[in-house]
């Protein structure tokens, strides 16, 4: 059954105008008309989202993640195309929405939910569970303009949380206060998911969208760009991302918090990893340009289907410098049980001199379970190689092989003179 139909769904908004550019058109000076002005925040996009399903709607900023979710919720009406809902809608896409902020948290509780349709008894019921799960007892009797905007947010995802609904939207709200409440409103999320409801999650953070979604929707400047299986689109995700900017998998060593997703699984254990050279002897120094292996040794306590392997080296100060894996190159680990071992092997190792922290870990998949943090088993910054350079390597970080040329016709200052 259908919960969610959006059929060719656009919006557009009128550009903000200032009283300067007022000025100017008026006396001629400038010319704009109400066509110029107009932001198209979404633009005919189609999805059905089924009953049951958890979607998760991803996007830079300004892609139209909020506007889309306000239109499902009823929030404003589309410049053209339709939404279809079926079923009571729970909403909180942001930090006022059905709340007052001269009441108290207590009288809020029971205003959002006459909103939602339920008796005063109804809520009553409910209400020491609300109160509980927001972590707010001590200020619940105080308005909520005194509340951070931290807060509020908790509050009205608690009450959200505790309303009776079909079909659930929420906008950048499962990673709002400590891990603590990070992993109850996970909890909760996924006991709905298992209790058949539907849930429709816009939020920049991709663990939350690792953990929970089986389906992801990514938008693009109001544009539906990819619509298919989580780990297909966040690798699609991580590509437009990555050359802006390098990720570092987990929290630098020695701050190394508490996973809110979960915990390595544990099904292979990294056993040993040795740094050997091209005669196979085990070193932890080597140098820029010589060959180099990285053995890894693992046990299986079940066997598992084509996990990946992935190696990365940081440079001291947390700079993240090389990685490999093993699925970017289309190696195919296949069923692995018992006791084994790989090799990645380097013909040249040409990091400059050095001292270098080294991740191995190995994962159910590359981008689903590298954003929320889980792998099989993962040694974060756990070895150190160090690498000595010679001056004719060059400077930086990497060595690239280099020479040198000189094309005739250049001046040789030292003579004087012209070649020809």
């Amino acid at each position: 059954m259908l919960a969610v139909s959006v059929k060719n769904i656009s919006k557009s908004y009128l550009a903000q105008v200032s009283k300067l550019d007022i000025i100017r058109n008026l006396i001629g000076t400038q010319r704009y008309s109400n066509s110029n002005r107009v932001h198209w925040a979404l633009s005919n996009v189609s999805f059905d989202i089924h009953a049951g399903q958890c979607v998760g709607i991803i996007g830079r900023n300004g892609s139209g993640k909020s506007t889309l979710l306000k239109l499902i919720a009823g929030i404003g009406t589309p410049t053209s195309g339709q939404t279809n809902v079926n079923g009571k809608l729970s909403t909180v896409l942001d930090v006022n929405s059905g709340l007052n902020p001269r009441m108290t948290g207590r009288q809020n509780i029971f205003l959002k939910g006459a909103i939602h349709g339920l008796k005063k008894s109804d809520i009553q019921k409910k209400l020491q569970s609300i109160i509980a799960f927001s972590g707010l007892k001590e200020f619940i009797e105080s308005p909520i303009n005194t509340y951070s905007t931290g807060m509020v947010i908790r509050l009205g995802f608690s009450i959200a949380m505790h309303m009776d609904f079909d079909i659930l939207l929420m906008d950048e709200i499962l990673s709002v206060g400590d891990v603590v409440y990070q992993r109850q409103c996970l909890a909760k999320v996924k006991n709905f998911i298992k209790r058949g409801k539907t849930i429709i999650l816009a939020t920049h953070s991709l663990g939350d969208i690792g953990a929970v979604c089986d389906r992801v929707i990514m938008l693009n400047k109001g544009h539906m760009q990819y619509d298919g299986h989580t780990e297909e689109v966040l690798q699609a995700y991580w590509e437009t991302c990555e050359q802006a900017q390098n990720r570092i998998p987990r929290h630098l060593h020695p701050f190394n918090p508490e996973n809110v997703y979960g915990m390595d699984t544990g099904e292979i254990k990294i056993q040993k990893v040795k740094f050997v050279n091209e005669s196979g002897e085990e070193q932890k120094e080597f140098w820029t340009g010589e060959p180099m292996s990285v053995i890894v040794r693992f046990k299986c306590k079940t066997p598992v289907k084509d996990p990946l392997f992935r190696v990365q080296f940081y440079r001291n100060e947390g700079l993240w410098v090389h990685g490999a894996n093993t699925d970017r190159v289309g190696f195919k680990t296949g069923v692995l049980s018992g006791n084994g071992e790989i090799i990645l092997d380097y013909e040249r190792f040409n990091l400059l001199e050095g001292d270098y922290y080294v991740t191995v870990g190995i994962w159910p998949d590359e981008h689903r379970s590298l954003m929320t943090d889980i792998a099989y088993d993962c040694h974060q910054w756990a070895y150190v190689i160090q690498v000595k350079s010679k001056r004719q390597d060059g400077g930086g970080i990497v060595s690239s092989p280099f020479s040198w040329r000189m094309n005739n016709g250049c001046i040789n200052k030292s003579q004087g003179t012209i070649n020809k």
